[in-house]
């Protein structure tokens, strides 16, 4: 998922950089507002956070105005000194999703833009023709349904909603009311019946750590 930052702090842009990265996130920065379209128009990015003001101008309706032109699924956060009730209720208005008081606690900001992501998050993922219904549980290719046991369909569509490397250990706590009694084996052998259900690629192997589905 890639991210774009939009600040005219240098400082506050790296301190966001620096707390927000994660194995998930590509993060974009840029400092001054005519500049934003231009990684706008670079890149696809699931998640916007702009500052209000750029060296003292409200650029902020134009810029969420054309990150919506581009991506109309884009989550948008309004990070703004700003923080009168009119003014966040303007912000929103110009069609911010989010609006968030500096100064601010970096917990905050990072549980606003989780909740975001899933908020704009896609429905229905494509792999390779096989298309992967997240809400109803469904997976299907060339118009037929690929069935799942139980606990491979609990193990795939956790791996989906997880979105970053899972051990066999947290796969066991996932899927079963008492992990002790299941060897890493299980879920070895679990993995290996999803691959010959659905693609051999679907779940990649990450080499000491545990397993990956990315999109």
């Amino acid at each position: 998922m890639r991210l774009l930052i939009a600040d005219d702090e240098p400082e506050l842009l790296e301190l966001l950089k620096v707390s927000l990265q994660n194995r998930e996130w590509i993060i974009d920065t840029v400092s001054e507002a005519d500049e934003v379209k231009s990684y706008l128009d670079a890149y696809s990015y699931a998640l916007f956070l702009v500052d209000r003001t750029f060296h003292g101008r409200d650029r902020v309706r134009e810029l969420i105005d054309y990150a919506k032109s581009k991506n109309p699924s884009m989550g948008i956060l309004v990070l703004s000194a700003l923080g009168s009730i009119d003014e966040k209720v303007q912000g929103l208005e110009y069609g911010a999703d989010d609006y968030l008081e500096k100064p601010f606690d970096i917990k905050e900001l990072r549980a606003r833009l989780i909740a975001l992501k899933r908020r704009y998050a896609p429905r229905i993922k494509f792999f390779e023709g096989i298309e992967i219904d997240l809400q109803n549980k469904t997976i299907k290719k060339e118009d037929n349904f690929i069935f799942l046991s139980g606990n491979e369909q609990k193990l795939f569509f956790y791996l989906i909603e997880r979105g970053s490397v899972a051990s066999r250990y947290e796969i066991m706590d996932a899927l079963y009311d008492n992990p002790q009694n299941i060897t890493s084996n299980t879920i070895d052998e679990l993995v290996g019946r999803i691959r010959k259900k659905i693609h051999p690629l679907i779940i990649k192997t990450i080499k000491t750590r545990g397993y990956l589905i990315e999109f």
